[in-house]
C-alpha cells in the first residue's frame, strides 16, 4: 500500500512539473515556434519533466484529493508557466518591432510576410531581426538559460504556492515597456542614419529644386538603410546579448514576484 501510494505521490508532482513546462514551452522563444512539430514540444516537454521529477522539491502545501483542489493547483502551474515563458518571449517582440521601424523608415512596409511564429503578417525586415535574434540566441546558448530558468522556478515558486496578488503593476508595466526599449535601442543606429538622409534630402530640395528628391530618395534610403545594418550587426549582436543576460534577472524578479515574498 505505501508502495502505490509514493506512485501516486509521484505522478501528481510529474503532472505538476508537466503542466509548468508546458505552459512555458508553449510561448519561450525557440521552443515555441510553430515550425517545430507538436510532437516534439510534448516529448521535449515530457522528457525535460523526467529530468526534473528528483530534483524538484514536492508541494510544500497540501493538496487534497479532491478535483477541485487538484485543478486549482493545475491552473496555477499552467499559468505560472505560459507567464514565464511571454516574460522570455518580450525579447524577440521587441526584436521584431525594431525590425518594423527599420522596414518603415526604408519604405519596406509595403512587402509583408507572413511570421510563422505568430502566423501574423509582418514586414521583412522584423522577420529578417527575428532570425538574427533566433541565431545569436543560440549562439550564446540562450536555449539553456531558458531550461534553467525552468528547474530555477520550482526552488523560488514552488509547486502550488503560485501568488496572483504578489506582482506589482509596475513590474507588468516595465514588461511591456521593455518591448518599446528594446525596439529603440537596437534600431536606433538605422533610424538615425534614415534621419540624417531625410534631412539631407531636405536641404537639396531647398537647394535644387529642379530635382526630384522622391524619386532619388526612395533608392537612397533604401542603400543607406542597408549600409547601417550591415555596420551595426556587431551593435546588434552585443545589445541582444546584454539584454538576454537582463532578461535573466527579469525573470528572477518575476518569479520572486510571483512566489509572494517581494
Amino acid at each position: 500500500m505505501p508502495i502505490l501510494d509514493f506512485s501516486a505521490m509521484q505522478f501528481e508532482k510529474f503532472l505538476f512539473i508537466l503542466l509548468r513546462v508546458s505552459g512555458i514551452m508553449v510561448i519561450a522563444p525557440l521552443f515555441g515556434h510553430r515550425n517545430i512539430p507538436n510532437v516534439i514540444k510534448i516529448g521535449f516537454a515530457g522528457l525535460l519533466t523526467l529530468v526534473l521529477l528528483p530534483v524538484v522539491p514536492a508541494p510544500q502545501i497540501e493538496i487534497s484529493a479532491s478535483l477541485g483542489s487538484i485543478f486549482s493547483v493545475a491552473v496555477k502551474e499552467v499559468v505560472m508557466g505560459l507567464i514565464l515563458g511571454f516574460s522570455a518571449s518580450v525579447l524577440f517582440m521587441g526584436v521584431q518591432m525594431a525590425g518594423h521601424i527599420m522596414g518603415f523608415q526604408m519604405g519596406f512596409m509595403v512587402a509583408q510576410v507572413i511570421d510563422p511564429s505568430s502566423g501574423q503578417q509582418v514586414s521583412l525586415l522584423g522577420q529578417f531581426q527575428f532570425i538574427l535574434a533566433l541565431l545569436i540566441f543560440l549562439a550564446v546558448d540562450g536555449h539553456h538559460l531558458i531550461i534553467n530558468a525552468v528547474a530555477g522556478s520550482f526552488n523560488i515558486v514552488p509547486i502550488g504556492e503560485m501568488s496572483l496578488g504578489g506582482v506589482p503593476t509596475d513590474m507588468i508595466m516595465r514588461i511591456c515597456v521593455d518591448i518599446f526599449a528594446i525596439a529603440i535601442k537596437i534600431g536606433a543606429p538605422m533610424v538615425i542614419t534614415l534621419f540624417l538622409t531625410d534631412v539631407a534630402l531636405g536641404i537639396i530640395a531647398r537647394t535644387v529644386p529642379q530635382m526630384n528628391v522622391f524619386i532619388v530618395g526612395f533608392p537612397l534610403k533604401i542603400a543607406g538603410g542597408f549600409m547601417a545594418m550591415a555596420v551595426s550587426f556587431p551593435f546588434i549582436s552585443y545589445v541582444f546579448t546584454k539584454l538576454m543576460h537582463g532578461m535573466d534577472r527579469n525573470l528572477t524578479e518575476l518569479m520572486v514576484a510571483l512566489s509572494g515574498r517581494l
